[in-house]
């Protein structure tokens, strides 16, 4: 395979791996867990995140709507997010619930 060959795969993986969102000091507190160990923390809200990056760059829009909600969890103050609703495929979404523990 020649360079005229590569190049519009090299793109394309250029465009996926430059597409992914960084997530805020906060954010990255966030941690994700399972509705037992929230059960004495206060529950602050609803959450969701979402991404346009699906197909083959799924892993990546996975993680992009992770991070939009992990953010949202940390404007409420949360500590922590469980995951409700996870989907992936060429719409990538997750939607949870912060909790303050």
């Amino acid at each position: 395979m020649n360079l005229t060959q590569s190049l519009p795969l090299l793109l394309a993986l250029g465009f996926i791996c430059g597409c992914s969102t960084t997530a805020s000091l906060s954010a990255m507190n966030v941690q994700s867990a399972d509705e037992n160990s929230v059960e004495s923390c206060q529950y602050l809200g609803d959450v969701q995140g979402s991404s346009g990056f699906g197909g083959l760059a799924a892993t990546q829009g996975m993680e992009n709507s992770k991070v939009e909600a992990k953010e949202g969890a940390a404007q409420l103050g949360a500590t922590h997010i469980v995951w409700m609703n996870i989907s992936g495929g060429y719409s990538p979404s997750v939607f949870g619930k912060a909790y303050k523990c």
